[in-house]
């Protein structure tokens, strides 16, 4: 019976050894909740701070006059995409017309090109035309 008292013995500590795990697992589980309720608290509580400081900055800026959120009381600008271009009868300078096109051609308006005279040198470099 000693064999199976031995077995017993070492079930018996293989038993105990994985509660003791299972037990610090659960309270490092624990820790680390606590842990990251505490960060999270934080960041919500930072959180909060910044949306206090945009909110009392916009009323400073809508006190003082300097907001720039009254984009209605303001004339458009002139460069504005939308509001480019439409007077009446006015035209995008960057719009592409096929009579304002500066680089095209006809063929009869077209140079001919002339060789360049070669100078002739003394110095045996007589391919360089410098």
């Amino acid at each position: 019976m000693s064999e199976i008292d031995a077995m017993k013995a070492e079930l018996d500590g293989l038993v105990r050894e994985q509660s003791e795990r299972r037990a610090l697992r659960e309270q490092r589980g624990e820790e680390i909740k606590a842990q990251s309720h505490e960060y999270m608290t934080k960041q919500v509580q930072a959180a909060e701070r910044y949306v206090q400081h945009v909110r009392e900055m916009a009323q400073r800026k809508t006190k003082s006059g300097w907001s720039t959120d009254r984009g209605t009381t303001e004339p458009p600008s002139a460069f504005a995409t939308d509001a480019f271009g439409d007077e009446p009868g006015s035209a995008s300078p960057f719009a592409s017309t096929p009579e304002s096109r500066p680089f095209a051609r006809d063929e009869g308006s077209r140079r001919a090109r002339r060789p360049r005279a070669a100078e002739a040198d003394d110095d045996g470099y007589d391919n360089n035309p410098w």
